[in-house]
Protein backbone atom coordinates (compact mmCIF):
# COMPACT_ATOMS: atom_id res chain seq x y z
CA UNK A 1 0.00 0.00 0.00
CA UNK A 2 1.21 3.11 -0.96
CA UNK A 3 1.91 6.12 1.65
CA UNK A 4 2.02 9.78 1.29
CA UNK A 5 4.10 12.29 2.00
CA UNK A 6 1.77 13.37 5.42
CA UNK A 7 1.07 9.79 6.34
CA UNK A 8 5.21 9.44 6.28
CA UNK A 9 5.51 12.07 8.60
CA UNK A 10 2.65 11.24 11.21
CA UNK A 11 4.14 7.69 10.77
CA UNK A 12 7.54 9.39 11.78
CA UNK A 13 6.25 11.61 14.44
CA UNK A 14 3.83 8.75 16.22
CA UNK A 15 7.26 6.56 16.15
CA UNK A 16 9.37 9.09 17.89
CA UNK A 17 7.04 9.69 20.44
CA UNK A 18 6.60 5.89 21.40
CA UNK A 19 10.39 5.79 21.74
CA UNK A 20 10.85 8.36 24.17
CA UNK A 21 7.88 7.09 25.80
CA UNK A 22 9.56 3.72 25.99
CA UNK A 23 12.58 5.65 26.78
CA UNK A 24 11.37 7.43 30.26
CA UNK A 25 9.60 3.95 31.20
CA UNK A 26 12.85 2.91 31.41
CA UNK A 27 14.59 5.60 33.32
CA UNK A 28 16.94 6.66 30.11
CA UNK A 29 15.24 9.64 29.21
CA UNK A 30 17.41 11.47 26.74
CA UNK A 31 19.95 14.55 28.60
CA UNK A 32 18.85 13.50 31.64
CA UNK A 33 21.84 14.66 34.62
CA UNK A 34 23.68 12.04 36.20
CA UNK A 35 23.40 11.18 39.65
CA UNK A 36 25.96 13.04 41.80
CA UNK A 37 27.29 9.35 43.38
CA UNK A 38 26.87 7.73 39.72
CA UNK A 39 30.20 5.48 39.46
CA UNK A 40 33.16 7.01 37.36
CA UNK A 41 34.55 4.74 34.59
CA UNK A 42 37.61 2.52 35.96
CA UNK A 43 41.19 3.40 35.33
CA UNK A 44 44.18 1.85 33.83
CA UNK A 45 46.99 0.81 36.28
CA UNK A 46 50.18 1.24 34.99
CA UNK A 47 51.90 -1.75 33.45
CA UNK A 48 54.64 -1.96 35.82
CA UNK A 49 55.65 -0.12 39.58
CA UNK A 50 53.08 0.96 42.02
CA UNK A 51 50.49 3.72 41.82
CA UNK A 52 52.02 6.94 43.78
CA UNK A 53 49.43 8.84 46.72
CA UNK A 54 50.44 11.87 48.24
CA UNK A 55 48.53 12.56 51.27
CA UNK A 56 48.49 16.83 51.51
CA UNK A 57 48.55 17.40 55.02
CA UNK A 58 49.09 21.07 57.22
CA UNK A 59 48.46 21.42 60.59
CA UNK A 60 45.53 20.35 61.97
CA UNK A 61 44.88 17.56 59.60
CA UNK A 62 42.72 14.94 60.83
CA UNK A 63 44.00 11.48 62.06
CA UNK A 64 41.20 9.73 60.59
CA UNK A 65 40.66 11.21 57.26
CA UNK A 66 44.54 10.44 56.49
CA UNK A 67 44.75 6.86 58.18
CA UNK A 68 41.23 5.01 56.68
CA UNK A 69 42.14 5.93 53.23
CA UNK A 70 46.32 5.80 54.15
CA UNK A 71 45.55 2.00 55.01
CA UNK A 72 42.65 0.99 52.20
CA UNK A 73 45.96 1.81 49.68
CA UNK A 74 48.69 0.74 51.30
CA UNK A 75 46.97 -2.90 52.00
CA UNK A 76 45.64 -3.43 48.74
CA UNK A 77 47.81 -6.11 47.01
CA UNK A 78 47.68 -9.13 43.72
CA UNK A 79 49.54 -12.48 44.26
CA UNK A 80 52.33 -12.50 41.62
CA UNK A 81 49.75 -14.19 39.48
CA UNK A 82 47.86 -11.49 39.70
CA UNK A 83 44.88 -12.78 41.81
CA UNK A 84 43.43 -10.69 44.75
CA UNK A 85 45.23 -11.34 47.33
CA UNK A 86 43.49 -13.67 50.40
CA UNK A 87 45.25 -14.36 53.97
CA UNK A 88 45.93 -18.29 52.59
CA UNK A 89 48.28 -16.97 49.49
CA UNK A 90 51.00 -16.11 52.81
CA UNK A 91 53.94 -13.81 51.22
CA UNK A 92 52.79 -13.94 47.91
CA UNK A 93 52.22 -10.61 47.82
CA UNK A 94 52.36 -7.38 45.37
CA UNK A 95 51.95 -3.98 46.62
CA UNK A 96 49.55 -1.84 44.38
CA UNK A 97 49.98 1.86 45.58
CA UNK A 98 52.96 3.81 47.18
CA UNK A 99 51.28 6.33 49.95
CA UNK A 100 53.71 8.92 51.35
CA UNK A 101 52.95 12.45 52.86
CA UNK A 102 53.61 16.18 50.89
CA UNK A 103 53.63 19.29 52.43
CA UNK A 104 55.28 22.49 52.44
CA UNK A 105 58.17 21.46 54.42
CA UNK A 106 59.51 18.96 56.17
CA UNK A 107 58.22 20.76 59.60
CA UNK A 108 56.82 18.12 61.51
CA UNK A 109 52.60 18.91 61.18
CA UNK A 110 50.50 18.63 64.36
CA UNK A 111 47.70 16.51 63.47
CA UNK A 112 45.26 17.73 66.08
CA UNK A 113 47.60 16.07 69.10
CA UNK A 114 49.50 13.69 66.74
CA UNK A 115 52.89 14.59 65.22
CA UNK A 116 53.53 13.62 61.34
CA UNK A 117 56.68 14.16 59.72
CA UNK A 118 56.14 14.45 56.10
CA UNK A 119 57.60 12.75 53.95
CA UNK A 120 58.52 14.90 51.35
CA UNK A 121 58.08 18.58 50.71
CA UNK A 122 56.55 20.36 47.43
CA UNK A 123 59.68 20.99 45.85
CA UNK A 124 60.45 17.48 45.77
CA UNK A 125 57.82 14.52 45.85
CA UNK A 126 57.28 12.17 43.58
CA UNK A 127 54.40 12.79 40.97
CA UNK A 128 51.16 11.38 42.15
CA UNK A 129 48.49 9.54 40.21
CA UNK A 130 46.33 9.83 43.43
CA UNK A 131 45.94 13.28 46.08
CA UNK A 132 44.00 12.72 49.40
CA UNK A 133 42.95 15.49 51.32
CA UNK A 134 42.56 15.34 54.61
CA UNK A 135 40.34 18.42 56.64
CA UNK A 136 43.36 20.81 57.74
CA UNK A 137 43.77 24.09 58.52
CA UNK A 138 47.14 25.39 56.45
CA UNK A 139 46.34 27.30 53.39
CA UNK A 140 48.87 29.17 50.89
CA UNK A 141 50.21 30.18 47.43
CA UNK A 142 52.97 26.97 47.42
CA UNK A 143 50.18 24.62 48.37
CA UNK A 144 47.75 26.20 46.31
CA UNK A 145 50.52 25.85 43.13
CA UNK A 146 51.45 22.40 43.95
CA UNK A 147 48.17 20.91 44.22
CA UNK A 148 46.51 22.72 40.96
CA UNK A 149 49.54 21.79 39.22
CA UNK A 150 49.57 18.06 39.91
CA UNK A 151 45.72 17.30 40.18
CA UNK A 152 45.84 18.61 36.51
CA UNK A 153 47.51 14.95 35.77
CA UNK A 154 46.57 12.90 38.23
CA UNK A 155 43.67 10.51 38.41
CA UNK A 156 42.14 10.96 40.52
CA UNK A 157 42.18 14.28 43.23
CA UNK A 158 39.69 13.30 46.57
CA UNK A 159 38.97 15.26 49.82
CA UNK A 160 37.66 13.54 52.93
CA UNK A 161 35.54 15.67 55.04
CA UNK A 162 36.17 19.36 55.01
CA UNK A 163 39.10 18.45 52.59
CA UNK A 164 36.79 19.89 50.46
CA UNK A 165 37.04 23.34 51.73
CA UNK A 166 40.45 23.72 50.32
CA UNK A 167 39.26 22.13 46.39
CA UNK A 168 36.62 24.56 46.84
CA UNK A 169 38.76 27.06 48.12
CA UNK A 170 40.77 26.90 44.81
CA UNK A 171 38.16 26.68 42.37
CA UNK A 172 38.37 23.39 42.04
CA UNK A 173 34.98 22.02 42.99
CA UNK A 174 33.11 25.46 40.54
CA UNK A 175 30.04 24.01 38.68
CA UNK A 176 29.80 20.21 40.44
CA UNK A 177 28.21 18.55 43.25
CA UNK A 178 30.44 18.19 46.21
CA UNK A 179 30.25 16.40 49.45
CA UNK A 180 31.68 17.17 53.38
CA UNK A 181 30.89 16.29 57.11
CA UNK A 182 27.06 16.91 57.77
CA UNK A 183 28.06 19.14 60.49
CA UNK A 184 29.62 21.68 58.33
CA UNK A 185 27.49 21.05 54.97
CA UNK A 186 25.40 24.57 55.16
CA UNK A 187 28.51 26.64 56.46
CA UNK A 188 30.62 25.42 53.45
CA UNK A 189 27.61 25.88 51.06
CA UNK A 190 27.04 29.57 52.35
CA UNK A 191 31.12 30.26 51.98
CA UNK A 192 31.01 28.40 48.47
CA UNK A 193 27.73 29.10 46.37
CA UNK A 194 29.45 27.93 43.21
CA UNK A 195 29.45 24.51 44.60
CA UNK A 196 26.35 22.17 44.97
CA UNK A 197 26.88 20.25 48.21
CA UNK A 198 25.01 17.43 48.92
CA UNK A 199 24.09 15.02 51.92
CA UNK A 200 22.72 11.95 52.54
CA UNK A 201 25.59 10.12 50.62
CA UNK A 202 29.48 8.71 51.44
CA UNK A 203 30.86 10.37 48.45
CA UNK A 204 30.52 11.63 45.18
CA UNK A 205 33.05 10.59 42.23
CA UNK A 206 33.29 12.90 39.04
CA UNK A 207 35.78 10.83 37.58
CA UNK A 208 39.19 13.31 38.58
CA UNK A 209 37.81 14.88 40.99
CA UNK A 210 35.95 13.32 44.26
CA UNK A 211 34.75 14.09 47.66
CA UNK A 212 33.65 11.79 50.94
CA UNK A 213 31.83 13.02 53.83
CA UNK A 214 33.37 12.70 57.05
CA UNK A 215 35.97 10.66 58.53
CA UNK A 216 35.58 6.45 57.62
CA UNK A 217 33.95 7.86 54.56
CA UNK A 218 37.25 8.43 53.38
CA UNK A 219 37.44 4.37 53.76
CA UNK A 220 34.83 3.76 51.45
CA UNK A 221 36.08 6.40 48.65
CA UNK A 222 39.63 4.87 48.76
CA UNK A 223 38.13 1.93 48.37
CA UNK A 224 36.04 3.21 45.34
CA UNK A 225 39.06 3.93 43.98
CA UNK A 226 40.53 1.11 44.00
CA UNK A 227 37.85 -0.48 42.21
CA UNK A 228 38.15 1.74 39.32
CA UNK A 229 41.90 0.62 39.26
CA UNK A 230 41.74 -3.18 39.89
CA UNK A 231 37.98 -3.97 40.57
CA UNK A 232 35.54 -5.07 42.87
CA UNK A 233 37.08 -8.00 43.65
CA UNK A 234 40.14 -6.59 44.82
CA UNK A 235 38.57 -3.97 46.61
CA UNK A 236 36.75 -6.65 48.41
CA UNK A 237 39.67 -8.43 49.42
CA UNK A 238 41.14 -4.80 50.94
CA UNK A 239 37.85 -4.35 52.80
CA UNK A 240 38.15 -8.01 54.37
CA UNK A 241 41.82 -7.48 55.51
CA UNK A 242 40.53 -3.96 57.10
CA UNK A 243 37.69 -5.81 58.74
CA UNK A 244 35.32 -3.43 57.00
CA UNK A 245 32.11 -4.88 56.45
CA UNK A 246 30.58 -1.93 55.41
CA UNK A 247 29.25 -1.99 51.71
CA UNK A 248 28.70 1.65 51.11
CA UNK A 249 31.79 1.71 49.31
CA UNK A 250 29.98 0.14 46.58
CA UNK A 251 26.86 1.84 46.86
CA UNK A 252 27.18 4.83 48.70
CA UNK A 253 23.66 6.86 48.80
CA UNK A 254 22.61 5.25 52.26
CA UNK A 255 19.79 8.50 51.49
CA UNK A 256 18.25 10.03 49.32
CA UNK A 257 20.37 12.32 48.20
CA UNK A 258 19.12 15.94 49.05
CA UNK A 259 20.93 19.65 48.02
CA UNK A 260 21.96 21.31 50.93
CA UNK A 261 20.30 24.79 51.97
CA UNK A 262 22.50 27.59 53.55
CA UNK A 263 19.38 28.99 54.61
CA UNK A 264 18.57 26.60 56.87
Amino acid sequence: MRRTAKGLWMAAVIGLILNLMVLVSHGKAPNKPQSSTQRAGSLKPPATGKINVAFLISDLADVMDIAGPWEVFGDSMLTTKGKPWHPSDGDDMVMLFNVYTVSDSLKPVNANGLTIVPNYSFDNAPKPEIIVIPAQQGRGATQKAWLLANSATADVTMSVCTGASVLAGYGMLDGQTATTHHSFEQGMQKEFPAVHFVSGTRFVDHGKIATAGGLTSGIDLALHVVARYYGTEVAQSTADLLEHHSELWKNPEYDQVKPVSASQ
